[in-house]
């Protein structure tokens, strides 16, 4: 057998650009380098078109134009990804979807040269708008993407959930391979100076929290937290930013939660947070969240998780019962009462705390991903599995 198998990466942009697609791609990169020969094509916001070396991976950004749909506009993506397919450098192309520029430029590709690479889509999530505009417009973009569907070697999900819950790819479920998302192994591993920061943490809330992060976005659903924040008996610690900054804030303040609830902002240091924290809760309210890698970042350090029963991946990671709670979509009375059955037992918190965990790592961590990464790769590249 020769080197490294060859992938070339589809994706819309590379940390740090906030994104839950974005994340992914540099945890796969980093779960298998030095058994796969990573190259990413991506979009940058800032900066010129450049290539990079990042974890043993290569980051080839082109620069973007602005955005449509959010979208990054790419000009020149049609033409570098068909250079890099003559160099015959990769021996599969990884779509990571949805990507509605790098769909159109890999289809004008194989419309001038001859697919001589395998072609993997993982499918993230499905493509969800609600103005009819939108809609209209995607509906003339289908097509374009049925063409290439047709000429797919094989796709991958997250979980099951993703393949069972897709109206356009659910028809692939024979087909479709998982890989899981992941954290690095270091991350499960805590220090004597991680328990001090998680007690300063603990300290500058007051004492006993709850802990969202994400974007400050409408499906997450924080709406429906700060609904149930009256019924819950502690504080409630809101990471991230997002359009909804000024509405959020404006929301504590006109229910009186100004000394429950504390908005905090971005913060680069999570681990004090997740560490410091009495349980995870994840409200959001449609299928736009797909995973929720926030919960595993929770989850592997030991904290149950609250979540709406979402049939997408939520539910598959976060198993009620198991490894947290789970709420019915929307409902701030059910959270309110799957919050307070965890605040008033211990016993529960720590064993589905230590669930979680466990579960995390056997199920989401680098080496499970990289576990079911090679082999895949392997069997489709006709290389031996090891």
């Amino acid at each position: 057998m020769g080197g490294p198998i060859g992938i070339l990466h589809l994706g819309k942009y590379y940390p740090p650009e906030a994104g839950g697609m974005e994340v992914v791609v540099k945890s796969f990169t980093e779960a298998t380098a030095g058994r796969l020969d990573n190259y990413c094509l991506v979009a940058s916001k800032v900066g010129p078109t450049r290539v990079e070396s990042s974890g043993g991976s290569t980051i080839h950004y082109l620069k973007e134009l602005g955005t449509i749909l959010l979208t990054p506009i790419l000009p020149s993506l049609p033409w570098v990804l068909h250079r890099l397919r003559k160099e015959r450098r990769f021996q599969a192309i990884l779509l990571h979807y949805p990507n509605p520029m790098a769909v159109a430029a890999l289809v004008l590709s194989l419309l001038f040269r001859r697919k001589t690479e395998k072609i993997v889509l993982w499918h993230h999530a499905d493509v969800l708008l609600e103005e009819r505009w939108k809609k209209g417009l995607y509906s003339l973009f289908r097509p374009v993407e049925e063409f290439l569907f047709r000429r797919i070697d094989a796709f991958v999900a997250a979980t099951p959930h993703h393949v069972s819950c897709s109206d356009t790819f659910r028809r692939f479920a024979g087909r479709t391979s998982i890989i899981p998302y992941a954290i690095p192994d270091p991350w499960f591993e805590v220090s004597d100076a991680d328990r001090s920061s998680a007690e300063r943490a603990r300290n500058a809330m007051g004492g006993d929290f709850l802990l969202f992060v994400g974007r400050l976005v409408p499906y997450k659903g924080l709406e429906t937290l700060l609904r149930a924040a009256d019924r819950i008996p502690c504080r409630i610690a809101i990471i991230g930013t997002g359009p909804l900054d000024a509405a959020i804030r404006k929301e504590i303040a006109a229910r009186g939660l100004e000394e429950k609830v504390r908005l905090l902002g971005r913060v680069d240091d999570l681990r004090p947070y997740y560490l410091g924290c009495d349980y995870f809760v994840l409200p959001s309210v449609t299928a736009l969240e797909g995973f929720g890698i926030v919960q595993i970042e929770a989850m592997g350090l030991g904290k149950p998780v609250v979540s709406s029963d979402l049939p997408s991946g939520v539910t598959y990671v976060n198993i009620d019962g198991e490894t947290g709670l789970t709420f019915h979509v929307g409902d701030d009375a059910d959270l309110a009462e799957a919050c307070n059955r965890l605040l008033s037992d211990a016993s529960l918190r720590g064993r589905l705390g230590e669930n979680a965990r466990r579960r995390t790592f056997e199920k989401f961590s680098y080496t499970a991903m990289r576990n079911a990464a090679i082999p895949f790769f392997q069997r489709l590249c006709g290389d031996p599995v090891e």
